[in-house]
């Protein structure tokens, strides 16, 4: 920016000086606020009083432009005005030319549009920082660009095109991504006579506007390039120059290659070695979803084989979503290898232009690049017919009837690649600030390069933002493909071309999977979505593969497993969402059908408690379906799938579908969540549901999910939650007159209160569940009512009446084939005989527990009956057998995230250590389990571990250390009430070494009327063999 009066050059002084007589000039004698130019002059960041330094730059320019002809600084009550004499400011007299140059005649526009180019003396208000600067100075450009473009096409119209394309190729030189300049550049080659040359411009730009910008060119140059390819030969003016010789031209039209291209070495490598193989003629095709990257990976192959190809490169677009058919496609082919106009498009036969073309490429090496095929009958044409040419394809299609020698699949960019892409298009200073936001940002865009290229393009339009800023507006997943938008630049309208090339009844199954938005799938997915047989989904499941919009992530055996990747998951739920009542059908019929999947899976499994909720209403699946599941593998299915049913409760909850939401969570607890310790599917499925039925004022789905949700804190051993739980879900069934759901509850209450050693409450609660269980005629649950009332009467020392709930509990468990629930009561058993010193019978019992839990496959109570059975084994003098075992149930337990069961059989082990004498090793894993027993809230498991630990502190020699150790215990079994506050002192005569005899005397008085006391502590192992609520035993 510079300032003159007449010959004289007007000092402006200081930068900021300078900053604000543009600020005021832009306005053109118009008042400007204070505000707007503090805003102008300092952006986000003014000084404190910047009021008052306005002020003084005001008065310093008031000096410099005082003895300025005409120009006056004004100032009012809000702001001041820069005066000054008409035509004095550049940028107006620019403006008003141009305003001319519109409603002129053809010789008079361009002169105006001449005399307006040739204000501009260099980049506008170069120099001045801030924000307003910035983009003004953007937006100045694209104006003097516009100009160009205009004065071009003026100067082609009025006879001038050579003088155009050297003004032209010096702005390209700045700006090669300026699409006016190119479609003005192009329209003036053609109109020099260089039609091949603009088509290889624009070819050249094509490709260098996708892979920077990551999108089509726009409107004009389409434009164009369609004009140009219309127009007759006729208009080439003579003094275009010589046609290029047929034989011996050697035309390298490819696009110009990337110089720093990153990505797919392999693959590159493989290509290369394949159009370099010594064949007769290569052919090889490059397929991957849109916006991966197979153009510029084509052209980067190209040039690296040129050598090979010494009579010429050719790249043609056959046109995507709006393909070429073939004869115009070869006639395009002819002309860049030669043939005139007229020649190319002599014949319209497509068998005598395909005879031209292999005419043409006999006897040379030529390598012809076709993009974006779309199907194989547009590729056939182009194969070569004599040895030595090759042919390149990209296409999101696989074409598999094109005889390919070579193929090559591209898929999404690694985080290193997408990170270098982005990195390219915004500067790694703002990549690098923050690695964490843009690893954020890459996933979030799934590494798509089109989509990392909007991203960049959008932070290049807001240098201003941080890289977090743009990723947390993806975060909405609502929002992300319309963020994912710039311009021309559009992700959307990349999945739209896939989606719209895909059969009427593939687009629905598109849509259907945008309803259920499902993290993977499988044929049966849509089968059970549509109500279709398995072999047609099969086949729609392959179409949308095919078209990319689906990716294969697994094959086991014969279950096929496919996912979208998110940009195509949230464009397909957007579909759906354009037609809700459609959604909330197809949602209901496809949990309806995997419902009973689901309990077609439970059927194979041993007898569990009944469910508690029964969905009413849902549509009966078809007739074929119950045939489509006897043909899938059930087990390998649902080893995979789980996730898929998780996120489709939680999809139905969202649209509100309590019942088939509330029926499909249920029964994923009986045929899952419990038997596998699940614990984040069990939770988010019942939160889900649970708020969708309050929601729905849905009493019953509400008490079944608040019930379910007890035993899910009862299985990760949160007691206190769990009984909150238990009781809403109780009061919630009493309210709703559901007896089985009440009892149930219920009997959840007893067994949250047997844990915490509270057994008067909860024995009346148990015997009341059992009691309605029974005049229900639930016999597994009146079994496992009779197990916990075993469990509670043991932990008071009531041998004979624990005897007698765990042996009714076997007989009904026997009769209805409970295998779990018979070991479960075999074990409670063997633990009341070890109790009472009869370790035969101990042994007995629980090496049968142990063999039935390991002969149904059942590793998680196999490590509970392990414990058992090793328990036994120390007291026999024999504590080295259970070592093994117990390492395996305690890498068991850890596994299953069993907080309970880790603690116990790791107390178990110090146990072990302490009879073998190495009572270190016993301090070290005691001193574990306490704090795994302080960490789940357990107290009472961990006195029992601190009276184990103060023995071993006693072996050891550290008597104080025991003394409070079993200080500590005794607190904790007088406060509770168990049976261990009478028999700490004989606990400690069996272990002491240095007791006096009277102490060793009441212990044994103790003994004879109670069972030992290591007995009676290990009673509650027995709460994992529990069926219900979380049958994890």
């Amino acid at each position: 920016m510079d300032a003159s009066e007449g010959a004289r050059i007007v000092a402006l002084g200081a930068l900021k000086q300078r900053h604000l007589l543009a600020a005021l000039l832009f306005d053109g004698g118009h008042p400007v606020t204070f505000e707007t130019l503090i805003d102008r002059l300092w952006g986000d960041g003014p000084p404190a009083d910047a009021r008052g330094a306005l002020y003084g730059y005001v008065a310093r320019l008031r000096r410099v432009v005082k003895d300025s002809t005409g120009v006056t600084l004004v100032r009012w009550s809000g702001g001041y005005t820069l005066q000054v004499p008409d035509g004095a400011v550049d940028l107006f007299r620019f403006r008003e030319l141009l305003e001319s140059a519109r409603s002129a005649r053809p010789g008079d526009r361009l002169a105006a549009l001449d005399e307006a180019l040739g204000l501009w003396r260099g980049e506008a208000l170069a120099g001045l920082p801030g924000e307003w600067a910035r983009l003004t100075r953007e937006s100045l450009e694209q104006q003097r660009l516009a100009a160009l473009a205009d004065w071009a096409a003026a100067a082609v119209e009025g006879g001038r095109p050579v003088e155009a394309v050297d003004r032209l190729a010096a702005a390209l030189t700045r700006d090669p991504l300026c699409e006016p300049l190119i479609a003005a550049m192009m329209r003036a080659l053609h109109a020099s006579g260089r039609t091949v040359e603009a088509l290889d411009l624009f070819a050249r730009s094509r490709n260098r506007i996708v892979d920077e910008l990551g999108a089509e060119p726009g409107r004009l140059l389409r434009e164009a390039h369609t004009a140009i390819l219309r127009s007759p030969a006729a208009s080439v003016p003579e003094r275009a120059g010589p046609a290029l010789p047929k034989a011996a031209g050697k035309p390298f039209l490819l696009p110009p290659d990337l110089p720093d291209y990153t990505g797919f070495t392999e693959r590159v490598a493989e290509t290369v070695a394949a159009l370099r193989a010594p064949r007769a003629s290569p052919v090889v095709v490059v397929s991957g979803p849109g916006g991966a990257g197979k153009t510029a990976f084509a052209v980067h192959v190209a040039h690296a084989v040129r050598d090979h190809y010494p009579d010429g490169l050719l790249f043609l677009d056959v046109g995507g979503a709006d393909p070429l058919e073939p004869a115009e496609a070869l006639s395009r082919l002819l002309r860049m290898l030669g043939v005139t106009d007229a020649d190319a498009q002599g014949n319209p036969d497509l068998r005598e232009r395909e005879a031209r073309y292999r005419a043409e490429l006999a006897g040379r090496r030529v390598l012809v690049v076709v993009d974006d095929a779309v199907r194989a009958r547009q590729v056939h044409p182009f194969l070569p017919g004599d040895a030595g040419s090759a042919l390149l394809v990209t296409s999101r299609f696989r074409l598999a009837t094109v005889p390919a020698t070579g193929r090559v699949e591209l898929g999404m960019m690694s985080l290193g690649e997408a990170w270098a892409l982005l990195t390219r298009v915004i500067g790694a200073a703002r990549t690098d600030a923050d690695p964490e936001q843009t690893a954020r940002l890459i996933g979030l865009c799934a590494r798509l390069p089109l989509a990392v290229r909007v991203a960049g393009a959008r932070l290049v339009a807001r240098p201003h933002w941080a890289v977090a800023q743009l990723a947390d507006r993806l975060d909405d997943e609502r929002r992300r493909l319309d963020e994912l938008a710039v311009d021309d630049m559009e992700v959307r309208a990349g999945l739209a071309v896939g989606y719209r090339g895909l059969s009427p009844r593939a687009q629905v199954a598109f849509r259907a999977l945008g309803n259920l938005d499902p993290p993977s799938l499988t044929a049966l997915t849509v089968a059970a979505l549509l109500g279709t047989g398995l072999d047609e989904a099969g086949d729609l499941v392959e179409e949308i593969t095919d078209a990319r919009l689906l990716d294969v992530i697994g094959t086991d055996g014969s279950c096929i497993r496919y996912r979208m990747h998110d940009l195509v998951r949230l464009y397909a739920g957007e579909l759906s969402r354009a037609e809700p009542e459609a959604a909330r059908a197809t949602v209901t019929g496809a949990l309806a059908a995997l419902l009973r999947l689901v309990e077609r899976l439970a059927e194979q499994l041993p007898v569990a408690t009944p469910r508690l909720y029964h969905p009413a209403g849902l549509p009966e699946p078809p007739a074929h379906w119950a045939t489509t599941i006897d043909r899938v593998d059930l087990n390998c299915w649902f080893a995979h799938e789980e996730p898929a049913l998780i996120a489709a409760v939680e999809r139905a909850a969202a649209l509100d579908l309590v019942e088939p939401a509330c029926g499909l969570a249920d029964a994923l607890v009986f045929a899952s969540f419990a038997a596998r310790n699940n614990f984040d599917g069990w939770e988010r499925t019942h939160t889900a549901v649970s708020v969708a039925a309050r929601r729905a004022g849905n009493r019953l789905a509400e008490a079944a999910m608040e019930c379910g949700i007890g035993q899910l804190r009862y299985a990760q051993d949160r007691f206190p939650e769990s009984r909150e739980h238990f009781s809403r879900a109780a009061g919630l069934f009493e309210a709703a007159g559901h007896d089985h759901g009440q009892a149930v509850a219920l009997n959840g209450l007893g067994t949250v209160g047997r844990e915490l050693g509270e057994h008067t409450v909860a024995l009346p609660q148990i015997n009341r569940a059992r009691e309605m269980l029974d005049r229900l005629g639930d016999d597994a649950g009146v079994a496992h009512a009779h197990y916990s009332l075993g469990f509670a009467h043991r932990e008071l020392g009531h041998d004979a009446v624990a005897l007698g709930h765990f042996a009714s509990a076997l007989e009904r468990y026997r009769r209805i084939g409970h295998r779990r629930g018979e070991l479960i009561s075999i074990r409670g058993i063997g633990l009341v005989h070890r109790a009472r010193g009869e370790l035969a019978e101990a042994a007995e019992h629980c090496a049968s527990a142990h063999a039935i839990a390991t002969g149904i496959g059942d590793p998680h109570l196999a490590a509970y009956t392990a414990q058992a059975l090793a328990k036994v084994w120390i007291r026999q003098g024999d504590p080295e057998r259970g070592r093994d075992p117990l390492r395996t149930a305690l890498a068991t337990t850890t596994g299953r995230r069993d907080g309970y069961g880790t603690a116990l059989v790791t107390r178990t082990l110090g146990e072990l250590h302490l009879a073998a004498g190495r009572p270190a090793e016993a301090i070290r894993l005691l001193e574990s389990a306490a704090e795994q027993w302080r960490a789940i809230g357990m107290e009472l498991g961990r006195a029992r571990t601190l009276r184990d630990l103060g023995a071993a502190r006693r072996a050891a020699g550290d008597h104080d250390a025991a003394h409070r150790d079993w200080a500590a215990a005794g607190e904790v079994f007088q406060e509770l009430g168990v049976r261990e506050r009478t028999e700490l002192t004989g606990w400690r005569a069996r272990f002491g070494c240095h007791c006096p005899p009277e102490t060793v005397s009441a212990a044994r008085s103790t003994r004879s009327t109670l069972p030992p006391a290591s007995a009676a502590r290990s009673a509650s192992d027995q709460r994992r063999a529990a069926s219900s609520p979380n049958n994890r035993g």
